[in-house]
């Protein structure tokens, strides 16, 4: 006998959660990252609908799954949300930036564990649209233009970290419009966890 029954674990297209959910139908890729694998052998070439769940033994950071990414979508507006975020990911931010992939960045870090020096706070107060320090532990980034949607969800920071990582990168523009609504709603102080949406 199992614990749930298929029905109690499934729910209509336009039911949410408590918390907030959003459900999608479309592709899904099952992908590991084996030792030293690089991005394009696990990713590939990104396709709208798709969703490719990963698993990886720290062999690239965020920021780096970010950059592989914004090089296929073109210039694009980017929202993160982090625990943590080195000097080095916010000096690759700012060189993304400074060559026009990167449009518009806004994020949201962990007050207590995000930025460890002031410096480092600075500068990235200085390249984004707007920076937040909030109490976070999502690992969560959007990335929108005019033709691409896309959220990666994971437990890696915007660090580098030799761990193993897991994650989902989804290219669906209602997954995308989900996470970018909910940062932007902490980003302007209305949160969506008060019930002010």
């Amino acid at each position: 006998m199992s614990l749930f029954s298929t029905t109690e674990l499934t729910r209509k297209k336009d039911e949410r959660a408590v918390s907030g959910s959003v459900l999608t139908a479309g592709t899904t890729l099952l992908t590991i990252g084996k030792a030293n694998a690089k991005l394009h052998q696990v990713f590939g070439q990104v396709a709208p609908d798709q969703s490719v769940h990963y698993v990886s033994l720290g062999d690239w950071s965020t920021h780096d799954l970010l950059f592989f990414l914004l090089e296929q979508t073109g210039p694009a507006r980017v929202y993160f949300t982090t625990w943590a975020i080195s000097e080095y990911a916010i000096r690759q931010l700012y060189q993304f930036i400074e060559h026009g992939l990167i449009l518009e960045l806004k994020g949201i870090f962990d007050y207590r564990n995000g930025i460890r020096k002031p410096a480092e706070l600075q500068f990235l107060q200085k390249i984004t649209t707007d920076i937040k320090a909030a109490k976070c532990h999502a690992k969560v980034t959007v990335i929108e233009n005019d033709h691409w949607g896309i959220s990666v969800v994971g437990s890696a920071n915007y660090t580098r970290n030799p761990r193993i990582e897991a994650g989902v990168l989804c290219c669906d523009r209602k997954v995308t419009a989900f996470h970018r609504d909910w940062i932007l709603h902490e980003l302007s102080n209305t949160s969506v966890f008060n019930g002010n949406e």
